[in-house]
């Protein structure tokens, strides 16, 4: 029973799944495989105003890191605009800590977008930074906040 729970879990998982384009802006200490955005079909995503934009990045991290921070950003014009977040990603639990160099994991994080957001183009800008605060992981993705 056990597994037949675990085996339907996981396909359920494979089948919300949404990869996405990216493009890696530095990452230094991980690689990245996939990102994906909950609810996004077609690209560029939606940031629906009033609800919560979930991203789940896989990647293999090649050094160790202890304290990771939360560096996430909306690009417009040219001019990055950070979302709030929590800073401490060990705290937030959005990742495995402390990362280890050779394992494979998984980053997630949920962004509110808030209704006084402008409707507008933006490149979303995730990083996550090392003890040394340099882009352990990083990557932007185009995206829309709409009201639908």
């Amino acid at each position: 029973m056990k597994f037949t729970v675990v085996v339907l879990s996981a396909l359920l998982v494979s089948a919300l799944a949404n990869p996405i384009t990216f493009k890696d802006c530095g990452s230094t200490g991980a690689t990245v495989h996939s990102v994906d955005v909950g609810g996004c079909t077609t690209e560029p995503c939606h940031l629906v105003h009033g609800k919560n934009a979930t991203m789940i990045v896989n990647y293999t991290a090649s050094e160790d890191v202890t304290h990771p921070t939360n560096d996430i950003s909306g690009i417009i014009a040219g001019i990055p605009i950070k979302f709030p977040t929590n800073p401490d990603c060990c705290a937030s639990k959005n990742l495995v800590c402390p990362v280890k160099s050779g394992t494979s994991s998984q980053y997630t994080i949920a962004i509110y977008v808030n209704p006084t957001y402008p409707k507008i183009s933006v490149l979303v800008k995730l990083a996550v930074l090392d003890d040394n605060k340099k882009d352990f992981l990083c990557l932007v993705f185009p995206a829309i906040i709409t009201d639908s």
